[in-house]
Formats: structure tokens, C-alpha cells, sequence
């Protein structure tokens, strides 16, 4: 922690992260809460109560084992059980809002690096296209979308492997290129030839 950071704010701080590191949220949150309350304009107090915040609704899972992305994102749902803002204009906002407040801590500690990683988690589980239309009909535009979205995602794994072919190759012609091209070849005399 900085050393303009007040004593009694790094305090709080340090047993919230320890207590991250024990896997206790529910004490966590609370030591994160306590010192947003006495230190409401100091970036890093607001910043590990959005972490611990995330942590909290991510901690609470459904019986598959799963934590409600909308709550991990803080959008509410309404009495129906269905979220407010399910637009994707809404949840690309909700995200960055978010982002940002995680990102004003001048040293992020893992609670906060874990909470990052918790939120892109549930954005990229909101606003990939399969899961947001489960069990809903699809009419033939999201369906098309869905199809530019498999191709899209077969041509970047070609590309992927293509590339990592190329680098083998390239990598061999460069120890073929150093070591000479008789590496590994063994004559009769049990002596490496090739020299």
C-alpha cells in the first residue's frame, strides 16, 4: 500500500485481503464496507468495496454450481426474477462502470484482481449470444448470428493453428540453421556426421 494511505484505512484493507485469502467474503465485505464508510473519498476504499461487492453475489451460487452473472454485474432484476437492464447496451455499461471502479486502486490487491476476472467472466456470459437466448425462439437474424459468430470462431482457430504451424516450422529451420543440417544423424561409427 502507498504511504499516503491512512493508517487506520491500510488497516482495514490488510484484514479484508487477508481475509480474501482465507476465502471469507461475508468478514471480507465487511472490513471492505467499513472502510468506504470512514474513508468515503479514498479511491482504494471504494475500490476493494466494488471487489468484495463482486465477490459477495459471485459467492452465491445456484444448485448447478453456477453464480448469477447479472448479479455479479450489480443489475437488478425486478419482481419477476428477470433483470431490468437486459439490454446489451445496458450490460456493456454496467461492465465498464465497473471496470472502472475496480481499475482506481494505485496497487490492485488480489481481491481486486480476482473480482476483475469474476466480472469479464459474467460480461462475456451476458453478451455471448448462445447463452443470452437459451431456451428462447430464435428467429432466422439471430440464428444467422449465431452462424457468423461459429464461423468467425472456426476461422480464428484455423488461423490460431495455422500460425502455430508456421512458428514450428520456422523455429526448425532456424535450429536447422544453427546446428546444421545433419543435426541428429548418426553414421555407422555411432559419430554424429554431418560436420
Amino acid at each position: 500500500m502507498a504511504s499516503t494511505v491512512p493508517f487506520a484505512l491500510r488497516k482495514q484493507l490488510e484484514a479484508a485481503e487477508k481475509c480474501f485469502a482465507d476465502r471469507n467474503i461475508k468478514v471480507g465485505k465487511m472490513h471492505a464496507d467499513m472502510a468506504a464508510a470512514l474513508f468515503s473519498s479514498a479511491p482504494e476504499a471504494q475500490c476493494a468495496q466494488a471487489a468484495f461487492k463482486v465477490h459477495s453475489a459471485a459467492s452465491n451460487k445456484d444448485k448447478l454450481g453456477k453464480s448469477d452473472p447479472y448479479a455479479v454485474l450489480g443489475i437488478k432484476l425486478n419482481a419477476t426474477g428477470k433483470p431490468d437492464a437486459t439490454t446489451p447496451d445496458a450490460v456493456r455499461k454496467q461492465h465498464k462502470a465497473l471496470c472502472a471502479q475496480l481499475a482506481t486502486a494505485k496497487d490492485p490487491s488480489a481481491a481486486v484482481a480476482a473480482a476483475c476476472k469474476l466480472v469479464d467472466e459474467a460480461f462475456s456470459a451476458l453478451t455471448d449470444i448462445k447463452k443470452i437466448e437459451m431456451g428462447a425462439p430464435q428467429s432466422s437474424s439471430q440464428q444467422q448470428q449465431q452462424q457468423q459468430v461459429a464461423r468467425r470462431k472456426a476461422k480464428q482457430r484455423q488461423e490460431e493453428e495455422e500460425c502455430q504451424a508456421r512458428a514450428a516450422a520456422y523455429q526448425e529451420e532456424e535450429e536447422d540453421a544453427y546446428y546444421g543440417s545433419g543435426r541428429g544423424k548418426v553414421g555407422r561409427s555411432g559419430m554424429h556426421s554431418g560436420f
